[in-house]
């Protein structure tokens, strides 16, 4: 389907990146372009190289309900952004793929981060694929370590 076109062209873009050693930071659906019937991501105002021994500065840079909940909670600490950073907003694109709209649509910003801060996720769409529905919430999961690789992302859509 279309859906899945479009998840497999922002995950290829992703993988590339986090290949070259970027980490994108803003990953959401409005930086996602659409050219020729391709999807590319776009803006790379807050993207960073990925320096294995440093610690990420600005950790709630970007759009409220794309930011990994650890980032939220220890706000006044650095948390360090990695992959999984990038991987979780991903798993929230993924979501807003099937809805439409984006995720708390409608909330300030700092009643999504009380969402995201107390683990809150949006509802299942009706009707949403159920191995699709799994690989957006394993993409979004509260821990980064169980967060999934792009690889298998790729391989699973």
């Amino acid at each position: 389907t279309e859906l899945i076109k479009i998840a497999k062209e922002i995950t290829t873009g992703l993988k590339y990146l986090h290949d070259k050693k970027i980490i994108h930071r803003d990953l959401h659906s409005k930086n996602i372009l659409i050219n020729d019937g391709i999807a590319m991501i776009a803006d790379f105002g807050i993207s960073k190289l990925l320096d294995e021994t440093s610690s990420s500065s600005s950790n709630v840079a970007g759009i409220a309900a794309y930011i990994e909940p650890q980032c939220i909670i220890q706000c006044e600490q650095k948390v360090k952004r990695d992959k999984k950073s990038d991987i979780y907003s991903l798993g929230v694109l993924f979501w807003e793929l099937t809805s439409g709209v984006p995720p708390f649509y409608g909330l300030s910003k700092f009643a999504t981060w009380d969402k995201i801060r107390d683990y809150k996720r949006e509802k299942t769409i009706a009707y949403t694929p159920t191995n699709y529905m799994n690989l957006y919430q394993k993409c979004w999961s509260s821990n980064p370590n169980q967060r999934p690789k792009l690889e298998w992302i790729l391989s699973e859509l």
